[in-house]
């Protein structure tokens, strides 16, 4: 059985009276998805800020399309997961884009790291070394500088609240949402016993905002020492 047009225009119709939590918004002047595309305006990279866009428009869509339907706990628990996902995400990308632009090198070169590689050639092949009957190999170290997409967020974080880029608060509500995010590996939700809930969904909204409040606060005050 399926929704005819009319129904399917109100649940739509319910679905967009909720989507834009900002009282300014005049949808007479502006799209919906202009006004969340606007939320990255401070981001350089057009696609990134397309991207973004989208990706806070789809999530917050599915919300409410979860609330338009009062949907009980035992149908909800995937769209609240994907809330907890998407907006861990979106912090994310924010925090490396702009740790990338301002900070790549000196982060690059804090957190870098010693790798040792083992040089086949120094020995003969038939020479053994050996250190309490364990085989013992000739190395020869290199560094390699962090990647900021692959270093630990806390780290990224902590780092953040140093430059003056995020608050140690919102520094502490961004890495509460990652661990929640990374509950969406089904073994580690097993072990666990973690199930999704709404607050959370709601409290990772909410947290976007303030996110995005402090590094567009960062982007801007940047912005005035260069022209000043």
């Amino acid at each position: 059985m399926k929704l005819n047009t009319k129904e399917k225009s109100k649940v739509i119709s319910c679905c967009n009276e909720k989507l834009i939590s900002d009282y300014n918004f005049d949808s007479a002047q502006e799209y919906p998805a202009e006004w969340f595309r606007r939320q990255f305006s401070f981001i350089d990279n057009e696609k990134l800020r397309e991207h973004l866009g989208d990706e806070f428009y789809q999530t917050r869509f599915t919300f409410t399309l979860m609330e338009t339907l009062s949907l009980p706990m035992s149908k909800n628990k995937g769209i609240i997961k994907f809330q907890i996902i998407q907006y861990a995400s979106i912090c994310e990308a924010i925090l490396n884009y702009t740790l990338e632009m301002f900070f790549k090198d000196e982060f690059e070169n804090r957190y870098a790291a010693t790798q040792f590689s083992n040089i086949e050639a120094a020995l003969s092949s038939k020479t053994k070394i050996t250190y309490e009957g364990k085989p013992v190999f000739i190395c020869k170290p290199k560094m390699e500088k962090a990647k900021i997409t692959w270093t630990s967020n806390p780290t990224k974080a902590e780092f953040a609240v140093e430059k003056g880029i995020l608050t140690e608060e919102t520094k502490g509500k961004y890495c509460a949402l990652y661990d929640l995010r990374n509950n969406a590996h089904i073994l580690k939700a097993a072990t666990a016993d973690y199930y999704p809930k709404p607050k959370e969904a709601k409290a990772a909204y909410e947290l976007l905002f303030q996110f995005l409040g402090e590094v567009r606060a960062f982007y801007a005050a940047s912005q005035r020492q260069d022209e000043a």
